[in-house]
């Protein structure tokens, strides 16, 4: 069992208001689900969306625990419960336990799905994601709570596109919080709180076998880290992302992490702007040696990569890291404040640097 942080989280903005329910829609309850009991409800909730969606009409789901089988597919339609303490849809196959999202304006809404039981990551299939968004377009995934899962929270892949993820609670995932990848684009990540990950709290990944990179994704105000696995905020492979007034803290690798991999066979990196971000005591896995932020390339080319107005502090193993075998650009470092603990201030071993109006180093 992973261990609970005792760090208290900072307060967020007020969030926005979750996504009414329509008059109209049609309730599981009327499907045949049967909350708080034992009976599987994957058949009857499966029913209610499969008829929503050809009469234009969006899912209920009324207080209660209802427990799903397998996986559930909601395919543009819109899934909504009156908030996450109140509505819960449990997952009892480990392996088997994702609610796959597709087709155009999807919604996912004021409700949480949880794992009743989890497995080792392995294959990192995404039927053991929470939520698996594949090829969705105009979607939005908000209020919800992700307790558990045997990999990863929130994957966006197949090329998805003009997606909102926004004011949701991810725990004790077992791979990445929040995973952006496969040439998905135009996504807005927002006031999420990610916390026990096992691996990123959210990344943005491409891969080289991917046919498009993953480009255009915000990422902002949302508070990570608290115990997670791996690293806070990624972009391994990506372009044109922003990554603004967020809160990392206490992951074990960087709190930032900007980075081509050969390892992964990951796409090059362009045009990632970061912030007003407040980065604080990550790195803490003792044979990483990551410090607080970390721009590395083993593989490719990471370019026009922009550092604004950051604040760094109580470093485990260094401040902030540029290095790798891979070319590195123009990296820019304009206005941060670093304020560190233990092990070099700056480590400039690649790239070109460009420093302006910076404390700490």
């Amino acid at each position: 069992m992973k261990e609970e942080t005792a760090v208290e989280k900072p307060e967020t903005e007020e969030k926005a208001p979750l996504v009414q329910v329509p008059e109209g829609a049609v309730s599981i309850v009327d499907e045949g689900a049967t909350p708080d009991d034992d009976t599987d409800d994957l058949a009857a909730i499966q029913s209610a969306l499969d008829q929503a969606k050809e009469k234009n009409q969006a899912v209920y789901i009324p207080p209660g625990n209802y427990r799903l089988s397998s996986i559930l597919v909601v395919d543009g339609v819109k899934l909504l419960g009156d908030g996450a303490d109140l509505a819960i849809l449990t997952s009892t196959d480990s392996g088997s336990g994702s609610i796959d999202v597709k087709g155009d304006n999807a919604v996912l809404s004021g409700f949480a799905h949880v794992y009743e039981k989890t497995e080792e990551r392995g294959n990192g299939a995404n039927d053991k994601n929470s939520i698996t968004v594949l090829g969705a377009t105009n979607f939005t995934i908000q209020g919800l709570m992700i307790d558990k899962s045997s990999t990863a929270g929130i994957f966006v892949g197949d090329e998805s596109s003009n997606g909102k993820i926004i004011d949701n609670t991810l725990q004790n995932t077992g791979a990445d919080g929040i995973h952006i990848t496969n040439g998905s684009s135009n996504i807005v990540i927002e006031r999420n709180k990610v916390s026990q990950a096992g691996d990123d709290t959210i990344a943005v990944v491409s891969y080289g076998e991917n046919p498009k990179t993953t480009k255009d994704i915000m990422i902002r105000g949302n508070d990570v880290g608290y115990g997670s696995k791996a690293r806070g905020i990624s972009v391994v492979g990506g372009e044109n992302v922003t990554i603004e007034k967020n809160q990392i803290r206490d992951t074990e690798m960087a709190g930032i992490y900007i980075s081509v991999e050969k390892e992964w066979d990951t796409r090059n990196v362009k045009n990632v702007v970061i912030n007003e971000n407040t980065i604080e005591h990550t790195g803490t896995r003792l044979n990483a040696e990551h410090p607080n932020v970390l721009v590395y390339a083993s593989q490719g080319n990471i370019d026009e990569v922009k550092f604004n107005g950051n604040t760094i502090s109580d470093s485990v193993h260094g401040g902030i890291g540029v290095w790798g075998s891979g070319e590195i650009g123009n990296i820019y470092f304009d206005a941060n404040k670093l304020e560190n603990t233990k092990g070099l201030a700056t480590n400039f071993k690649s790239g070109t640097i460009h420093s302006e109006g910076n404390i700490g180093f």
